[in-house]
C-alpha cells in the first residue's frame, strides 16, 4: 500500500482514539453512559419538556431504551419525568437544575481541554493547524458520504 495512504489511515485511527478517550473521560466525570450524556445534553439544549416518544425518535433508540435511560437520569436527579397535561398516556422528561449545571460543567471541562490544547500549539501556528485539520475532517466526511451513497 502507498505510504501516504498508511499515514492517513494511522492519523484517522489516532483521531478516533482521541475522540473515544475524550468521551470516556466525559462519561467518567459524570458517571454516565454515552446515551445518558447525549440525552442530558439534548434536554439541556432544547430547554423544554419532551415526550418520551419524541425522545426515542430523536435519539434513534427504542421507547423502552429511552425509558431505561430516563430512569437512570431521574435517579441521579438530573432529569424529572411527569405525565403530560394534554395526554394522560404520555410522559414528559425535562432536565433539572442539577442536570443543567452538570451539563454546563461538562462543556466547560471540554472547553478548558481545548484551551490546554491550543496553549500546547502556540509555538506552532494554531490557526494553520486548525485549517488543515478542518480540511482533513471535511474531506474525510465527504469521502464517507460518497461511500455511503454507493
Amino acid at each position: 500500500m502507498d505510504k501516504q495512504v498508511n499515514k492517513y489511515a494511522d492519523l484517522s485511527k489516532q483521531i478516533y482514539k482521541l475522540c473515544s478517550k475524550k468521551e470516556m473521560i466525559r462519561r467518567k466525570c459524570l458517571n454516565l453512559g454515552r446515551m445518558e450524556c447525549d440525552l442530558l445534553n439534548y434536554l439541556t439544549t432544547i430547554k423544554k419538556p419532551v415526550c418520551m416518544n419524541d425522545l426515542s425518535v430523536e435519539m434513534k433508540v427504542s421507547h423502552s431504551r429511552i425509558t431505561r435511560i430516563i430512569d437512570t437520569l431521574v435517579k441521579k436527579k438530573l432529569v424529572k419525568r411527569f405525565p403530560s397535561k394534554r395526554d394522560r398516556r404520555s410522559w414528559l422528561a425535562e432536565v433539572t437544575e442539577k442536570g443543567r449545571k452538570t451539563n454546563k460543567q461538562t462543556l466547560l471541562d471540554f472547553m478548558n481541554l481545548q484551551e490546554d490544547l491550543i496553549s500546547k500549539l502556540k509555538k506552532d501556528n494554531p490557526e494553520a493547524i486548525y485549517k488543515n485539520v478542518k480540511l482533513y475532517v471535511d474531506s474525510y466526511l465527504e469521502a464517507l458520504m460518497e461511500k455511503e451513497a454507493e
